[in-house]
């Protein structure tokens, strides 16, 4: 006869497993809200650095000398934050040593540096910003509360989570992301639902602060249409044309990078002539408009993030344009991020698309500002979760294989290179 635990046996067995839930659910709450706070900080920053830059032209001369401060923060008190985004993936792949963390020095760095990149018109983002903002307060908070080694890896998963979450307002794409970029194709069910915690405490903290987040809106055909041959024809198209674009990317932004800090010329000189060439390219006429974050209007009826959804709203290469200044900025070093540029580069190249195939232009702007990422990041279920939050979810069947078929037409790898492809 099998013998079976009393019933206080049980009751002790059960009480560990609870505690450790709690223990988990209130760390991820914290990371959220520590991420979100920081988030709309950082939010409130790039939007008065971008319109102070509009309002005053002339700072764009200033570019090649602030790629030289941004380097010098770097080189003085960054450390290890120069290669935050590499120490985050391979700690969650199981790659580094307890050793190897994200130092909290990362926070004020990447601020500093970003702000400083934008503010002199650098086209950078804030989503790389965001993301290591979170793993740096994730790093706070195992020291601060003396949390066991054992949980670093799940604390540093929800800053990740939630730096992401509260940067686009996209809670469920934040902690789907936090699970699928480092290693693509074999997420990591049991994190899940501390992810989603800490993305959603990270969302809802940051709109507490004030935070706001663009809105964009499109209006997805009836799911009869799926049938038409023309619809379906053009969205493969796009999506093959958008995984292509991922790709060309990534090759331009490798080969800035090697041709400008690979060079036996001094480090410092890389973002002093990255700034010089931007300064150069931006000073054209209608260039002004693919300079900073991209969401803010320079002049009335230029290219932004939002026009891009309007038929007439993005000229025939603003896409290459964007992509251009995006790879020097990146590749000479100054700071950000590369998701808000790669959702400017799709949905402006969705636009052009659209035009020229006389289709839904807010539709394939959609496609193009979602694959474009999904492609060059190789998180494909990290777009679907987007298209759904900023789409609705009568999107989901017409970006869930576009999203996969830009994955598939990227090449490996992608912007991370510490991915486990």
């Amino acid at each position: 006869m099998q013998a079976t635990d009393a019933p206080g046996q049980q009751g002790r067995s059960a009480f560990p497993i609870l505690r450790n839930a709690i223990a988990g659910i209130s760390l991820a709450t914290l990371a959220g809200a520590l991420s979100g706070s920081l988030s709309a900080f950082f939010l409130w920053s790039l939007d008065w650095v971008n319109i102070t830059r509009i309002s005053h032209p002339s700072l764009l001369f200033g570019l090649p000398a602030a790629g030289l401060l941004v380097f010098w923060i770097y080189q003085r008190f960054g450390g290890l934050a120069a290669s935050a985004n590499h120490i985050i993936l391979n700690a969650l792949n199981g790659r580094s040593t307890p050793e190897e963390r994200v130092p909290i020095r990362t926070i004020p760095v990447i601020i500093a540096g970003s702000l400083l990149s934008q503010l002199f018109g650098a086209s950078t983002g804030r989503e790389g910003a965001a993301v290591q903002m979170g793993a740096g307060g994730a790093t706070l908070l195992q020291r601060l509360l003396q949390v066991p080694e054992q949980r670093r890896l799940d604390l540093l998963r929800c800053g990740v989570a939630a730096g992401f979450a509260s940067i686009f307002g996209t809670p469920i794409a934040g902690a789907i992301f936090a699970i699928e970029a480092p290693r693509p194709g074999s997420p990591v069910l049991r994190a899940l639902p501390l992810t989603l915690t800490a993305a959603f405490a990270g969302h809802l903290t940051c709109l507490a602060w004030g935070g706001s987040h663009s809105v964009y809106s499109i209006q997805c055909p009836p799911l009869s249409d799926l049938f038409e041959v023309k619809l379906v024809a053009g969205i493969i198209f796009a999506s093959i044309a958008f995984g292509c674009a991922a790709s060309f990317y990534i090759k331009t932004l490798t080969l800035v990078h090697k041709g400008l800090q690979g060079s036996r010329l001094p480090r410092w000189s890389a973002p002093l002539l990255g700034g010089s060439v931007l300064l150069g390219l931006g000073s054209r006429p209608g260039m002004e408009d693919y300079l900073g974050l991209g969401v803010h209007a320079a002049t009335q009826g230029a290219t932004t993030l939002s026009s891009a959804f309007h038929s007439g709203g993005a000229a025939e290469f603003s896409w290459l344009n964007k992509l251009l200044l995006t790879c020097v900025s990146l590749g000479s070093g100054f700071k950000g991020g590369e998701v808000t540029p790669l959702f400017f580069t799709g949905a402006t190249l969705g636009n052009t698309i659209a035009s020229h195939l006389n289709l839904p232009v807010p539709l394939f702007a959609g496609l193009g500002f979602v694959c474009v990422f999904a492609g060059a990041a190789h998180a494909p279920l990290t777009g679907i979760a987007i298209a759904m939050e900023l789409f609705g979810p009568m999107a989901v069947p017409f970006f869930a294989p576009a999203c996969w078929i830009a994955h598939k037409a990227c090449i490996k790898p992608g912007i991370y290179s510490a991915q486990v492809l």
